[in-house]
């Protein structure tokens, strides 16, 4: 199966971009524990700070399953639901087309 990508888009409530984020680094952590989540990248904007993006990539559809299945993911959506978001997430799939290393 072909790898698979994700960019999330997230936006902190006013005053929670601190917790958001150590909330949201639980999710990091966890990924060592996924051989199928190759890339889990965390990063905030550097024009508007109460922006959040993740960058996700995934070996397969099955690797992403796992991840968004996970009981960190619940205990991470859980508190998110909790008022550190100022709304829905944007989350974005993507097809990986070519990647460096790859013979053009």
């Amino acid at each position: 199966m072909a790898q698979i990508a994700y960019v999330v888009k997230l936006t902190a409530a006013e005053g929670k971009r601190d917790e958001a984020l150590a909330t949201l680094g639980k999710l990091v952590d966890a990924t060592d524990g996924e051989p199928g989540t190759l890339q889990y990248l965390l990063h905030t904007e550097a024009a508007e700070p109460d922006i959040i993006w993740f960058y996700e990539l995934y070996a397969d559809e099955e690797a992403f399953t796992v991840h968004s299945t996970s009981p960190t993911m619940a205990e991470v959506l859980g508190a998110l639901g909790g008022g550190l978001l100022a709304g829905a997430a944007d989350m974005r799939k993507l097809d990986v087309v070519r990647h460096k290393g790859e013979a053009g």
